[in-house]
């Protein structure tokens, strides 16, 4: 069925940078001959792979014409763990130039007019088009969160080292988070329970313990932030907000409304401080050697960063810091912070993939966040982002339970 979807809609949509059908199929065939007991939890289920990530045998351009013919020998640890679980990849997808930059050809399925974001853009819209039926992300100020709110579904950013990223693009190691998107909380969930493993070859992973078992709606403390730093906010994502205040607590969570202090507004000078520094020393080369094959955007990231000081740095990764011990101090036990996910609806492709300002301050602290659908606005999707202390995703799983019904239909 997936592949009937790709077939019909991936010459207007233009999701993915490669698709071997052959062998997915291939791979489904050898996965029906196993008996019950050798099945895994992802038994059969189609996923597409960001194109940041190395997929054995697959074009993985990190989004630039510089590595267009880049095919991998190996699996990326996050790919391989689908794999063993008994996920079929059907293909790698389209993101923004090295996953922050100018945009790819991706249509939003919604309106193909429309952004589906970035810079997780293939991944989001081939969820959102039913051409398969999760997809792996990943997030470094907004990548998964925005596409998500976009494209109409669930997106997942965890903690920090929680899902491994070797085998992934570097863009900033300090930043860099593998993610997810799905069409129910249910799948995010499974999805979590295959890739949150340490490796021990990175020193970036981490042990967090994927989401079991979930708190009751009653138990949760929703913390409200109505104005999210940096600002600004469309009418219909803060009305996205009060509906979504109103969901919780007519579910029975606890809502207090609060005001983070004035000095999270320079949020995102701190993470791009941090993150074009790291893009300097990640891909300086390609800006040497290739970069009149880089957008002017890429370049200006890349040698801003070579202008950042140690002193500036450590600096901001202090700030950083600072920052994620207050926010966990705040969301002990079963509290959940609730925001706006994005300055409004998807804008027109001509626009650009959407701004990140409202997705940076969780990619920073390195705290788990989901972008939640909350309906329609107009004939384009709007949504929420729910946050939460390092490590709680059960929380944040929980608060989607209130929303489930509500999921608006996907194309």
């Amino acid at each position: 069925h997936c592949l009937e979807q790709v077939e019909r809609l991936e010459p207007n949509i233009q999701a993915f940078v490669d698709i071997d059908a052959e062998r997915a199929i291939e791979a489904s065939k050898v996965a029906d001959t196993l008996p019950t007991e050798q099945r895994g939890p992802l038994h059969g289920l189609p996923v597409a792979v960001k194109a940041v990530f190395d997929v054995a045998g697959m074009h993985c351009n990190w989004g630039t014409s510089i590595h267009h013919d880049r095919v991998p020998e190996q699996d990326a640890v996050a790919v391989r763990l689908l794999r063993e679980s008994g996920a079929v990849v059907v293909g790698t997808t389209v993101s923004t130039e090295y996953a922050i930059a100018d945009a790819g050809p991706t249509r939003n399925p919604f309106d193909p007019s429309c952004t589906p974001g970035g810079s997780s853009s293939g991944s989001a819209a081939a969820v959102a088009s039913g051409m398969v039926s999760v997809a792996l992300g990943s997030q470094t100020v907004g990548s998964v969160v925005r596409p998500a709110v976009y494209c109409g579904l669930y997106g997942l950013k965890p903690t920090r080292g929680a899902i491994p990223k070797r085998g992934g693009m570097a863009l900033s190691p300090r930043l860099d988070h593998p993610g997810l998107l799905a069409r129910t909380p249910d799948d995010v969930k499974l999805l979590c329970n295959v890739l949150f493993e340490r490796d021990d070859q990175d020193p970036d992973s981490m042990d967090v313990s994927p989401p079991m078992a979930e708190p009751d709606l009653d138990e949760l403390r929703v913390l409200v932030v109505r104005d999210w730093p940096p600002g600004p906010a469309s009418p219909a994502s803060l009305a996205a907000v009060e509906d979504a205040t109103e969901i919780l607590s007519g579910s029975g969570a606890s809502i207090e409304q609060i005001s983070l202090p004035d000095e999270y507004g320079a949020v995102l000078d701190v993470l791009y401080t941090i993150m074009t520094h790291d893009m300097a020393q990640a891909h300086g080369g390609d800006r040497d050697s290739a970069g009149d094959r880089m957008s002017e955007h890429l370049r200006g990231l890349i040698d801003r960063g070579r202008s950042v000081t140690d002193e500036e740095y450590s600096q901001a990764a202090l700030q950083a810091e600072q920052w994620r011990g207050e926010l966990n101090e705040l969301l002990k036990g079963y509290s959940v912070m609730l925001s706006t996910a994005t300055e409004g609806a998807a804008p027109p492709r001509t626009e650009g993939t959407g701004s990140n300002r409202q997705q940076a301050l969780w990619s920073l602290v390195g705290m788990p966040v989901m972008a939640i659908p909350t309906g329609l606005h107009g004939h384009l999707p709007i949504g929420v982002q729910i946050g939460a202390g390092a490590g709680r995703e059960a929380s944040i799983l929980a608060a989607t339970r209130a929303f489930s019904p509500r999921a608006h239909p996907i194309v």
